[in-house]
């Protein structure tokens, strides 16, 4: 892959809250949600027009960028694409966060 070259990732979330003028101000006019992915991390990121709620999975866009002579990868989450149906994305999010588990070090002392 070339350097700065741009890439696009989807990864699965769940809505844990929207962020809108009923619990705050919003000085740029865009709709947003927290996030919580299926690899532990949360994110605040734009919802644009979908109409979700608590608890709705979701698909994220994340653009990424490759920098540096190691390839390093740079995600920015971006916005919302799609709401997913419950029964799938628990399916969805259950795959993925086996794979998460798979992953993951087992030894304490090397992470």
């Amino acid at each position: 892959m070339e350097k700065n070259e741009e890439l696009r990732f989807y990864h699965i979330g769940r809505i844990i809250k929207i962020i809108n003028t009923k619990n705050g101000k919003n000085f740029d006019h865009k709709n947003k949600a927290a996030i919580e992915m299926w690899d532990n991390n949360i994110i605040t990121c734009e919802i644009g027009n979908a109409s979700v709620k608590e608890d709705d999975f979701v698909v994220v866009r994340f653009n990424g960028i490759i920098q540096g002579a190691s390839n390093n990868i740079f995600m920015n989450p971006s916005q919302v694409t799609d709401v997913v149906s419950k029964e799938s994305g628990e399916t969805i999010w259950r795959s993925y966060k086996s794979f998460y588990e798979k992953a993951k070090p087992t030894h304490p002392l090397t992470g």
